[in-house]
């Protein structure tokens, strides 16, 4: 039974109290749906407006992806461009399982292509929550052409350049080398990376819900820019002669290493910088970063007598002496101080005039001289022929050498400084130092890159020469170099001798430094020359490490010069003489002897038979004349025709292989000419004209065979050209 409370006005109260908490809650209610509705306001603001640009990029970053494209790597060529460093495409093959629909017939063609098992393909078509699988890696071109008229969703091919180096070895410290991702690690690769390498392209893909890829439309395709071409002053012929000849006096006399610059003393390019041993950089599993060192610009050593061309020539400059003054020798020993070991010369003179001090390289009058010019301007010449600081040269690693001032000399600094001890120096620096002499006493900076050029080959970059200072006065280094031409004609440097040539040089031979104290036993000999001296027009340096067969720079060194002197002027046009006619040997006969131009070029052998009153009538395709009608040395009228055959070296009609043409006769440079252009490598002995040739002419031989090539100094001047 309902109790029911009579007294007044207490169930008005409660149903009041009722009302109000309802509205209270009602109240509470409805701040908190205005607090969720402002914060889910404040939220889409946030998310819309204020952090729009933000979420939009990682979004972005979710559903797209960017792919690199890399540029080709510019070419290294030498000065003529032929191609030094060059590139080769190779191939990744990938797959992405999720999108494959039938994976089993895939993998087949995959395997029928690769030539692989089957099963070892398909293996990798199994996890298809794998997006990117690779399945082989460094394809050839060749192999990678079996995929060109066929096309997977899900198959990737993906082309990755790489370096190659077309002559291997060949200048190998200089060119330098690049690693796994195409950069630059060493000698030019490393110096010229930035202009080598170009800039990065690249692709958009816009990934699905399933994480497949494809090409994103509203993004365009940015294309790479390939890398710059280098042409370097290097000429790939001297080069090679450098590094034959080099090789072969470190192997001869049995030394650590071997170096050489070939310089032109008037311009400062250097034409050859070659190491023995040196490196292939095709193969980079077989050496170390160490062993890749140009150690032409990297390594010192101290230069013994080669380093008193500075205490002549500024003796000479300063008109302290003249070139035939006398200067007391002391019998070859010349006590300086009595407190310390004598200066001593290898062969005793009672006196010398300045020419015979420097032909016969005498320590004791180096030193005199040196202590008439005083240590200020001794230390002046020395740095004003280039040592103590870097040539500039565009090539990493180098180092300025150590030519200490002279407020930290000693008492007997000086005089060693005057035959090449007490101080370190690189190969280039005194080579350099050289070249000033032979270019009229005008120290030139040192360059190896000539041009830089597009991919059109077109030049948007070009290094000129650079003066840095005249040394000496022309006077001087005029003397100087007549000084030089004696070291090699009766001093010191007589095996550097070439017939016919006038050489000019310096020999050096100092003691190594061993566990700090200079060793009798290990020796760097040294021999730098110019040629011709009347106006040099090419420089060598030879440097040999620790050689065990002899270590006089001019018994050791200095042969090496001369080979490599001899062989560039046989194969070099730059230094034969011009055609003269012959004309009959009795009065009054128009006649005259037919020249001989086989082996050469077509436009060539009609400049010559031109030069010597005759006409050219060709047969044949090609560029090279293989027969001449009449045969040379012919005395016929003048104005006549001659005939000649020519050919086209670059096809190929006998299964790969070359018949070797008869050059006997022929002038040892011509010959190399035409050896050369039927893709075989000459090997010349002596100078002048060829009379023996091994293989024999007409034998069939393959590609690149070695053909000897024998010849004396018998030449007739309708073989020059």
């Amino acid at each position: 039974m309902e109790s029911y409370d009579y007294r007044p006005g207490r169930n008005d109260d409660l149903r009041v109290h009722q009302r109000q908490q309802t509205s209270v809650r009602m109240y509470l209610l409805m701040v908190l749906f205005m607090t969720g509705f402002f914060a889910i306001i404040v939220k889409l603001f946030v998310i819309q407006v204020r952090d729009a640009e933000k979420l939009q990029e990682m979004a972005r970053i979710q559903y797209e992806s960017r792919e690199i494209i890399r540029p080709m790597r510019g070419l290294i060529l030498d000065r003529h461009l032929s191609i030094l460093a060059s590139n080769i495409t190779e191939y990744t093959l990938s797959v992405d399982p999720s999108v494959i629909e039938r994976p089993d017939t895939v993998a087949r063609v995959i395997a029928n292509a690769l030539r692989m098992p089957y099963r070892s393909v398909y293996k990798h078509f199994r996890d298809t929550t794998q997006q990117y699988i690779i399945i082989e890696k460094r394809l050839r071109e060749d192999v990678a052409a079996h995929f060109d008229d066929w096309s997977c969703y899900g198959v990737r091919l993906e082309p990755v350049p790489r370096r190659k180096y077309n002559f291997n070895s060949l200048a190998g410290p200089v060119i330098g080398y690049t690693n796994i991702d195409n950069v630059g690690q060493s000698g030019i690769e490393l110096e010229m990376n930035r202009e080598l390498s170009g800039r990065e392209g690249y692709i958009v893909y816009q990934r699905n819900a399933r994480g497949s890829r494809r090409p994103e439309v509203d993004y365009p395709r940015v294309e790479p820019v390939n890398g710059r071409n280098v042409v370097l002053t290097i000429d790939q012929v001297y080069q090679s002669i450098a590094e034959e000849e080099l090789s072969r006096g470190v192997q001869l006399h049995d030394a650590e290493s071997g170096r050489c610059i070939i310089l032109n003393p008037h311009t400062g390019e250097v034409l050859a910088m070659a190491n023995a041993p040196s490196i292939n950089p095709n193969n980079l599993y077989e050496y170390s970063p160490e062993k890749a060192r140009n150690r032409s610009v990297t390594d010192l050593y101290e230069p013994g007598s080669t380093f008193k061309i500075v205490a002549m020539s500024a003796a000479l400059n300063e008109e302290l002496h003249g070139p035939d003054d006398r200067i007391d020798a002391e019998n070859g020993q010349w006590k300086y101080h009595p407190d310390l070991k004598p200066i001593v010369d290898d062969h005793p003179y009672a006196s010398l005039t300045l020419r015979g001090a420097f032909e016969h390289s005498s320590n004791i009058v180096s030193a005199k001289l040196a202590n008439e010019l005083g240590d200020e301007r001794f230390y002046k010449y020395a740095r004003n022929f280039g040592f103590g600081v870097k040539t500039g040269i565009e090539l990493p690693g180098e180092l300025s050498g150590d030519l200490r001032k002279p407020l930290d000399w000693d008492g007997t600094t000086l005089n060693y400084l005057a035959f090449g001890y007490g101080l370190a120096v690189t190969p280039l620096q005194i080579a350099c130092a050289y070249a000033a002499i032979a270019n009229d006493g005008v120290l030139m900076r040192p360059f190896i890159r000539k041009w830089l050029l597009d991919q059109e080959r077109n030049i948007i970059d070009e290094t000129v020469p650079q003066v840095v200072r005249r040394v000496v006065s022309s006077e001087t280094s005029r003397i100087m170099r007549r000084f030089m031409q004696g070291v090699v004609d009766s001093g010191t440097a007589r095996q550097a001798r070439i017939e016919g040539v006038s050489i000019g040089g310096k020999t050096g031979t100092s003691q190594r430094l061993v566990n700090g104290s200079y060793s009798n036993t290990s020796h760097v000999a040294s021999f730098v020359g110019f040629f011709p001296v009347e106006d040099p027009e090419i420089l060598i340096l030879v440097i040999l490490d620790a050689p065990k067969h002899g270590y006089y720079g001019g018994s050791t060194a200095g042969p090496i010069f001369r080979r490599i002197a001899m062989r560039i002027i046989n194969s070099s046009s730059a230094f034969a003489k011009k055609p003269e006619p012959l004309y009959a040997s009795f009065k009054g006969d128009d006649r005259i002897r037919v020249p001989n131009v086989k082996g050469m070029q077509r436009e060539v052998a009609r400049d010559v038979l031109k030069a010597h009153g005759f006409n050219m009538d060709a047969r044949g395709e090609g560029g090279l004349v293989a027969e001449q009608f009449p045969d040379e040395n012919t005395l016929v009228a003048r104005r006549s025709v001659v005939n000649v055959e020519l050919v086209d070296m670059k096809r190929d009609t006998t299964g790969g292989q070359i018949r070797v043409p008869d050059v006997v006769g022929m002038s040892l440079r011509q010959a190399m000419n035409f050896i050369q252009s039927m893709n075989l490598e000459p090997s010349p002995a002596g100078s002048g004209v060829v009379r023996r040739q091994y293989p024999e002419a007409g034998a069939l031989v393959p590609k690149g065979t070695r053909c000897t090539l024998d010849a004396d100094a018998r030449i007739i001047t309708a073989n020059l050209y």
